[in-house]
């Protein structure tokens, strides 16, 4: 009997490792300088915190640390709490990887970005790569300050008007110096010749650290060229041909499992998200927990797929604008699905008590399906989509009114 036991015991032990084993293992360390910084937020790369729930990692005595599990070769990002909480801040970003990453945060006060430093391969290849980049545009940081200190930032004029703005008592005088500000603004007066000189240099950088940023990501073929990309997707203006094309030719073969291949794929079918293309289908539960899936709850009618969040006060304007034109045309052909974006279920429960929307609403808890990726909008609180019978986008983020005008010409 004692065999048998201590046999399942060392059993249970072999497994307890094996399992350990399995997965990758990133030990997180880091300290603040900052002693009011009480907690950071710690989240995969390219994460809306307003939709999902970060790790929160408790900062003791200026320290913390955290452990991160994962299958995979994943990059994060860090920030402090207080300083997203104020809606501006500065991020960290690493690869958890097997191994040690040391991070070391500022004040926000001190301008200074945080540091992070680690031996392990895949973040030291991100650190060269940041290095290079910094060294393109490090020189016209230091030439700014320059100008900064010397006065050679804003014209004498300029100068004059802010001090001036400083200094008034009465909302009227504010108004003139703003209009003489902006009309300097506009003539590109603002500013003096050194500094319009430093713009030209500054453009030019830019545009030669796109193209090593764009080079690097067609040849470097790891995880940490794969994550450029994604972070090229994110940029306010992408070159959707080009993000598409090095995807598909180079990066989706390598990484068909992996979750940033899957967050690119999603990307490139979202693109397709536009007048004359075709919704994309999905499947999401309300609030009882019922499964429904877009396409059957739309069939044979024209909808507006509605995405909203109860965090996004715009959303919530245009989805009360939409009752009136529900109520008048329900019965004649038209339906409204909604979608709302949350971090907790109660959240949606008390918008919908409170804006009343009388159609069918389901539930993208923790960006569980991905629907706002899948719709492009990632960063947003949410977008309207109105789909004719057969699927064809007929217009996107269309008003109420531009709603019923399409209504009355169909049904």
């Amino acid at each position: 009997m004692k065999n048998n036991t201590l046999l399942l015991a060392v059993a249970i032990l072999i497994a307890a490792c094996t399992t350990n084993n399995e997965k990758i293992h990133c030990h997180l360390e880091g300290r603040v300088a900052d002693s009011t910084y009480t907690k950071m937020l710690l989240s995969p790369s390219c994460s809306d915190l307003r939709a999902i729930s970060p790790d929160t990692i408790p900062v003791i005595n200026g320290k913390f640390s955290f452990d991160i599990y994962t299958d995979q070769v994943m990059p994060y990002e860090l920030i402090a709490m207080e300083d997203y909480n104020s809606g501006s801040w500065y991020t960290s970003e690493f690869f958890a990887e097997e191994g040690t990453v040391n991070i070391t945060f500022y004040s926000r006060t001190e301008g200074k970005v945080p540091t992070m430093h680690s031996e392990s391969p895949t973040n030291r290849r991100f650190l060269q790569l940041n290095a290079q980049l910094d060294s393109i545009i490090a020189p016209l940081a230091q030439e700014e300050d320059s100008l900064i200190k010397i006065g050679r930032w804003e014209t004498p004029r300029m100068v004059e008007l802010n001090t001036l703005f400083e200094a008034a008592k009465d909302e009227q005088t504010k108004k003139e110096l703003r209009r003489q500000a902006n009309a300097l603004y506009e003539s590109g007066e603002a500013y003096t010749p050194e500094y319009h000189a430093l713009q030209a240099k500054s453009d030019k950088a830019y545009e030669e650290m796109e193209k090593f940023t764009i080079d690097f990501i067609r040849n470097d073929r790891t995880i940490v060229g794969l994550h450029m990309l994604q972070r090229q997707t994110m940029q306010r203006s992408p070159d959707e041909s080009l993000c598409t094309a090095l995807f598909n030719e180079i990066y989706k073969p390598l990484f068909k499992d992996h979750p940033l291949g899957e967050y690119m794929d999603i990307w490139v079918q979202s693109r397709g998200v536009k007048v004359g293309g075709h919704y994309i289908d999905f499947t999401a539960p309300d609030l009882d927990g019922n499964r429904h899936t877009l396409s059957k709850e739309i069939d044979g009618k024209i909808a507006l797929i509605d995405l909203w969040a109860s965090w996004c006060g715009p959303c919530r304007r245009t989805s009360k604008s939409m009752i009136p034109i529900y109520e008048k045309y329900k019965e004649r052909g038209f339906t409204i699905v909604g979608v709302a974006r949350e971090e907790k279920r109660e959240n949606m429960a008390s918008a919908l008590a409170n804006d009343g929307y009388p159609w069918l609403n389901l539930l993208e808890l923790n960006d569980e399906n991905k629907i706002w990726s899948k719709y492009g909008v990632s960063y947003s609180g949410g977008i309207t989509i109105l789909v004719d019978r057969d699927g064809t986008i007929l217009a996107i983020r269309p008003t109420a009114e531009e709603v019923e005008k399409i209504l009355r010409e169909r049904l």
